[in-house]
């Protein structure tokens, strides 16, 4: 009877640990999709400097995902921490048209707390809502260049903002003009960019 309870015992204390080893696995797929994404891009714009490192979290997260890396080891956390925040931006460009898009909403979706949400962009330099505006400002600066008869309303609705008054207070502060009078300067230049919205080919790999 003692040797079974023991036998049970141990069944036991081993279920937490073998639905972490799971949940990791499961992130790192998730993080690895983020991140394969990240090095196409990367590899279109030619950004060779990215490259190296972004093969190198790819392939820890695959070792994670086969179990040849323990997933609380810090060399698993590293590459996971990265992923996640490929991930979180992704998500954001993805839900880029809801005003009410928040850090608790990414964070589910992401399975992670706010807190280590937060503490993800904090290593970027730049915080969550920070990241969900400047993602904004560039979907609504390439809108206004490629759709030229398109409703400024429509364009700031479109990329997630509140209203058209916070559109103007939020673009004007950046660019020094307003969206109609950036729309006239630009509209006749070439397009700025592929990928408007920026979600992964700039991504801090040095995230902690």
């Amino acid at each position: 009877m003692p040797r079974t309870c023991g036998r049970i015992k141990s069944r036991h204390l081993s279920l937490p640990v073998r639905a972490h080893r799971r949940l990791a696995i499961a992130a790192g797929r998730r993080c690895s999709e983020a991140c394969l994404a990240d090095f196409k891009e990367a590899t279109e714009a030619g950004d060779t400097a990215s490259i190296p490192a972004l093969v190198k979290i790819v392939a820890d997260l695959a070792l994670i995902e086969r179990g040849a890396i323990r997933p609380g080891s810090r060399r698993a956390q590293q590459a996971l921490r990265v992923g996640r925040l490929s991930l979180a931006r992704r998500l954001i460009t993805r839900h880029l048209a809801k005003p009410a898009l928040s850090p608790g909403t990414v964070a589910e979706m992401l399975g992670v707390s706010v807190r280590y949400l937060h503490v993800l962009f904090e290593a970027t330099g730049a915080s969550f809502s920070q990241t969900v505006t400047a993602q904004r400002l560039n979907e609504s600066r390439w809108l206004l260049c490629e759709k030229p008869a398109r409703p400024i309303a429509d364009i700031a609705f479109t990329c997630g903002f509140g209203s058209l008054a916070t559109f103007y207070r939020i673009f004007s502060a950046s660019e020094g003009l307003t969206p109609g009078e950036f729309r006239m300067k630009n509209s006749a230049e070439a397009p700025a960019a592929a990928s408007p919205s920026g979600a992964g080919v700039v991504i801090h790999l040095t995230a902690k």
